[in-house]
Formats: structure tokens, sequence, C-alpha cells
């Protein structure tokens, strides 16, 4: 083995050993079913918090007022908050639950996004910070056509 091949795999294994193993992703899918087929968002939140009483403050959601194609509307969840738990539900769908994100200790609350929207309807983004709901909302028009009208 030359040189190079052993000092680049040398580093390979050090970087792989400094990788922090405290990272873990929980599958909401699996243990909260009952929230991604749920069909009202309030039946959506209280699936995934435990209720569905939220703040209406201290979240900010970027959506387009105006989403030419449904297929693709980008979205931005941010919040000063120290969250621990961060989803987005929207109305217009059959199944109300889009995306729920846990947020690592001293992690930031700022995530982007695109969903799909079938037609006109409002995007929900809740934020659980110290056992308590913070939402903010915004409705999105979905064109069919792509004309803007």
């Amino acid at each position: 083995m030359n040189r190079r091949n052993f000092f680049s795999i040398g580093l390979g294994v050090v970087a792989i050993s400094m990788a922090p193993s405290s990272l873990s992703a929980i599958n909401f899918r699996e243990t909260k079913p009952e929230a991604w087929t749920a069909s009202k968002v309030e039946q959506g939140i209280q699936e995934v918090f435990g209720s569905s009483t939220t703040i209406n403050s201290k979240v900010k959601l970027k959506a387009p007022d105006i989403a030419e194609n449904g297929a693709v509307i980008p979205l931005t969840v941010s919040s000063k908050l120290a969250g621990s738990k961060v989803a987005i539900f929207q109305d217009a769908n059959p199944e109300s639950t889009v995306a729920v994100f846990t947020v690592p200790q001293n992690g930031i609350i700022d995530y982007s996004v695109r969903i799909k929207m079938q037609k006109t309807g409002t995007v929900y983004a809740v934020v659980e910070s110290d056992g308590k709901l913070y939402a903010s909302s915004k409705m999105v028009k979905v064109t069919i056509g792509g004309c803007g009208g």
C-alpha cells in the first residue's frame, strides 16, 4: 500500500470516529400513524403533539401568496424559540400532516421544504417549546394552469 492511500484511509477512519453518535431520527410515520391519516389540521396537531391548543405567535412561516405549480410549493419555518418539535400541516389535501421534525437540543429552528397541494388552502407551522404550542399560518393560492390567475 502506498503512502497516499494509507494516509487517505487513515483520515477517513478518523473522520468517521469523530462523527456524533448521539444523532437519531424518530420515524413519526411508525410512532404516530394516526397523524398521517388525519383529514383535519386540528386532528393532525392533536395526534402529533397530544394537544391542539396553539398560540399564534413566535413562529415565522414563509410561503408564496400564489403558487403557480401546486407540486412544488416552497416553505420556510423559522423561530427563535428553543423548540423540541416542528410540524407542518395543510388543509388542501386529504391528509393534513405534511412533515414533522425533531429539533436537537440547542438546535436552530430554520427548516425549508417543498410541499404539494392539490388546491388553494392554508398551510400551518407548529413549534413545540416548553410544553406549549406556537403556530403560524398562511393561505396559499394554487393556480391550475400556472398563469397566476
